[in-house]
């Protein structure tokens, strides 16, 4: 009875700050960027064994921890193996904004929560449960994608409008929350770079809902072709680009000043025997972290290559065709995120770089 009782009171509490927080207009979430520069960030997945470096801290300001995961309709981290190490660097350095991701490409149960308010309800109060009980400033849905059941989840028509409710469910249980405590939360997405994604999302709602969008400029390459996967600017004739996935959600309605430029701390492979292979017919393989990369490298330095035009590099050895973000190119792209107002540069995945190179390029 008394459980019955306690869980009613915080529920009315809960109810009273919602109600507040309606009247009074979403809470203002601060950028949480260093003074005078623009925001970094970098995904951490559980699933890899990473060193963390004290060094690379000061080039971050948020780390995402990835991914939760539904298990039964519910959100669950209960797979996970090493996220007390990043627990312990975050405690170590405070100025660090945690924050956790659910989803992920394959991961299903979005339509389904996504699809009733009951639903949706749930799933906020899921996530702000993981939150306290993790220590996570902020989240970020990662729904790949709405929909669309490329990657084998369920989807359904409607996706479109539920998904803009499921961020407004997060939105609201979120600042509930703040308005008790007087903690910011932080509210993410990650989406696809491909403005063929946008007819599927109310970017304008969007927008003005979430306090940060992760656009994963990344994995644009063509499969059968030795081509560029996170270039900045196009340098072949149909070829996706950064600057033109940037273009394309600003004009859908993201504002710029929400927009996280995604960069790769991974290649992708391709086999070929093309004398000038870029862009022409390959046999896709596999991806690789930065630092397989570069132990190519060192044993063929002259098989490195750089597009101008893209402001991207490539590695081809006559056999493999390498397409990878380097420490130029990243240093590129953080210039294009201060130049055009963007609120910042993000990197998938902390893991796969064991130098702190590219880090330290985010953030020149």
């Amino acid at each position: 009875m008394r459980l019955r009782n306690k869980r009613a009171g915080r529920y009315t509490a809960l109810m009273m700050a919602l109600l507040f927080v309606m009247c009074a207009g979403p809470v203002t979430m601060p950028p949480a960027c260093a003074a005078g520069g623009a925001l970094t960030a970098v995904y951490v997945y559980d699933g890899s064994k990473i060193t963390y470096r004290d060094e690379d801290a000061q080039n971050i300001d948020q780390m995402f921890y990835s991914f939760a995961l539904f298990v039964h309709g519910h959100v669950s981290v209960a797979h996970w193996k090493r996220v007390e190490k990043f627990q312990e660097y975050v405690q170590k350095h405070p100025s660090l904004t945690p924050i956790f991701s659910v989803g992920g490409w394959g991961a299903d149960g979005f339509s389904q929560a996504a699809a009733t308010s009951e639903g949706r309800e749930a799933f906020a109060g899921e996530v702000l449960t993981t939150m306290q009980t993790y220590g996570f400033q902020g989240v970020d849905i990662d729904w790949e994608y709405p929909g669309s059941s490329t990657a084998g989840i369920a989807s359904s028509p409607e996706d479109r409008e539920n998904y803009t409710l499921l961020l407004q469910a997060v939105r609201e249980a979120l600042d509930a929350q703040t308005a008790l405590d007087g903690v910011p939360r932080r509210l993410c997405i990650a989406i696809s770079g491909s403005p063929e994604r946008i007819p599927s999302l109310e970017c304008v709602k969007i927008g003005s809902i979430v306090d940060q969008v992760n656009l994963m400029t990344y994995d644009m390459h063509e499969e059968d072709t030795a081509s560029h996967h996170s270039a900045l600017y196009k340098s072949h004739v149909g070829a996706l680009s950064a600057n033109a996935c940037v273009r394309a959600y600003i004009a859908a309605g993201i504002p710029a000043d929400k927009l996280m430029l995604g960069a790769a701390f991974y290649g992708q492979r391709w086999t070929t025997q093309m004398a000038q292979p870029l862009y022409q017919h390959a046999i896709y393989k596999d991806t690789l972290p930065y630092t397989a990369i570069l132990k190519l490298i060192k044993k063929k330095p002259a098989a490195v290559f750089y597009d101008d035009v893209a402001q991207a590099p490539y590695y081809f050895d006559g056999k493999a065709f390498i397409s990878y973000d380097d420490e130029h190119s990243i240093a590129q792209k953080a210039a294009y995120v201060r130049q055009n107002g963007l609120l910042g540069l993000f990197a998938w995945e902390y893991g796969a770089d064991a130098t702190g190179t590219l880090v330290g390029a985010m953030r020149p």
